[in-house]
């Protein structure tokens, strides 16, 4: 594929990958305003929380949706991005797009499934704690018996480790091509991180807010616009602390002028000093005679 071809691709999809990438932001902010007006949250004890989440059980499951969508949102802006990046350096793996598919696929099925699971305890749980007996030891059994909550737990990891991968090695190949800035590409690689190191809430409210600032460089419409490399649909890697930019160090511009400016800064003699220097040359002329 020729320079020409990628811009004309990239052309093509920017607007796709830059819409989904700013949709995360408000996506994850509304399942989160849903996921809070519930009574969830308002008890401390597990089984008072149960009947909460079964009464507001459909609220519940519209939240965990939108969530699970906003994170299947991560996948057009990062592909995009990894197309990019792979067009403008063979160093970019092609097997790694693997996981640019498998971390927002992961997740969002993380979240469905464990919401899924969370509501059928409930609702099993109400059910079974109007006949009476051991509440407790009833939770504990329809928590270990629940097939849903297993599958749930056991996608939690996976899915985080793929979104890392991916927040990570994206952009770090799209940072060395120059479809990044130093700064940003850090911070994307940071808040990837974060999601081992951080509540989930908190890290994942920081990432929709980077995909947001993503779709409108993707766009065009971020305060400094987009580097170089996106026009040029070549490789313009930052330089190194301590070097020149590439267009410094190719060459002299066009209108360098070359000399030490003396001929520009030269004082001009004023026109009294003009006269008195003919007047003198008459003297020493008339002298001379």
């Amino acid at each position: 594929m020729n320079r020409q071809q990628v811009l004309e691709r990239e052309r093509r999809w920017a607007r796709v990958a830059g819409i989904c990438a700013i949709a995360v932001l408000p996506l994850f902010i509304l399942s989160t305003y849903l996921e809070g007006s519930t009574a969830v949250f308002d008890f401390d004890v597990a089984t008072e929380r149960l009947r909460a989440a079964d009464a507001d059980s459909g609220q519940l499951l519209a939240a965990a949706a939108l969530r699970g969508l906003s994170f299947l949102l991560y996948l057009p802006p990062l592909l995009y991005l990894f197309r990019a990046a792979q067009a403008r350096s063979e160093r970019v793996s092609p097997a790694m797009v693997g996981f640019v598919f498998i971390g927002p696929v992961l997740f969002g099925a993380w979240v469905l499934v464990s919401n899924i699971a969370q509501s059928q305890i409930a609702q099993d749980f109400v059910a079974q704690a109007a006949v009476g007996g051991d509440i407790y030891t009833m939770l504990d059994n329809l928590a270990d018996d629940s097939s849903l909550a297993s599958i749930g737990s056991n996608l939690f990891f996976p899915a985080v480790l793929a979104i890392l991968v991916a927040m990570i090695y994206v952009p770090l190949q799209a940072m060395r091509v120059g479809l990044l800035t130093r700064f940003f590409a850090t911070l994307g690689m940071a808040l990837g991180a974060s999601l081992l190191l951080i509540t989930p809430p908190f890290s994942l409210r920081a990432l929709s807010r980077g995909f947001a600032w993503l779709g409108f460089m993707i766009l065009g419409r971020s305060p400094r616009g987009r580097p170089p490399a996106w026009e040029t649909g070549e490789a313009i890697p930052w330089p190194k602390p301590g070097e020149e930019p590439q267009a410094a160090t190719a060459g002299a511009p066009a209108d360098v002028v070359e000399g030490d400016a003396t001929e520009v800064f030269e004082p001009q003699p004023s026109k009294d000093q003009t006269a008195r220097r003919e007047r003198a040359r008459k003297k020493k002329r008339k002298r001379r005679a």
